[in-house]
């Protein structure tokens, strides 16, 4: 949740199981993607974020490497994980739409930075269950330092190691999350997810691009949110 632009849309597939993952066996590419929806309280001011309400985010996930693109209206973006073969995580934000295009690569110690905001958050796991995309989950109640409540539903059937990576806000969730909601500025987000694939993910897609974007130092906590 870098910003109103995090979403995922996916294939419904068996759930890989989470004793093969904890012994250390190779993790199954997995492809997810959400719809982002943006809704107004009343008296609340759509404005920029009407141009986020539809958007799509997808998530890739391969045993080591990660990637999540966002697709608006607003703003084309994405942002890499790679593990490189001595184990070292890097991580690289690559913005590809509007004039201001840029590549942002961090270290792991960078991002956390960047990320500040979900250290320390409180994560309450309830009994609550919900079914989507066929998949059992149930509800978590995320607590952000500055009060900020997240609502999220997740599958234990589903676990993919670089998820929390890419979305420390969920680092407290056993399992995949396949909806979430927050409250900013009178207008509800929600991210809900709409397929899940496991099939093979092409190596390309974990290719960074550099063509047309200028390549800028890290500065962790700009444009965070």
């Amino acid at each position: 949740m870098h910003s109103i632009f995090l979403l995922v849309t996916l294939f419904v597939l068996p759930g890989f199981p989470r004793d093969l993952i904890q012994a250390g066996a190779a993790v199954p590419d997995l492809t997810v993607s959400y719809s982002i929806g943006v809704t107004s309280k009343k008296g609340g001011d759509m404005g920029l974020a009407e141009t986020y309400n539809g958007g799509v985010e997808t998530l890739f996930a391969g045993n080591k490497d990660a990637r999540l693109r966002l697709v608006s209206l607003m703003r084309v973006q994405s942002i890499f994980l790679s593990t490189g073969d001595d184990q070292v995580r890097k991580f690289t934000i690559v913005k590809e739409s509007g004039k201001d295009k840029y590549v942002t690569h961090l270290t792991e110690k960078e991002w956390k930075q960047y990320n500040k905001k979900y250290d320390g958050v409180a994560c309450k796991l309830t009994e609550d269950t919900a079914h989507i995309l066929r998949h059992l989950c149930k509800k978590a109640i995320i607590t952000l330092k500055d009060g900020k409540v997240i609502t999220a539903w997740y599958t234990e059937a589903i676990q993919s190691p670089v998820f929390s990576s890419l979305e420390p806000a969920f680092s407290g969730v056993p399992g995949l999350v396949l909806k979430y909601e927050y409250t900013s500025r009178k207008k509800t987000i929600s991210y809900t997810a709409t397929a899940i694939s496991r099939n093979p993910i092409a190596p390309d897609v974990f290719t960074i691009p550099a063509a047309g974007a200028a390549t800028r130092s890290a500065d962790p906590l700009k444009d965070s949110q």
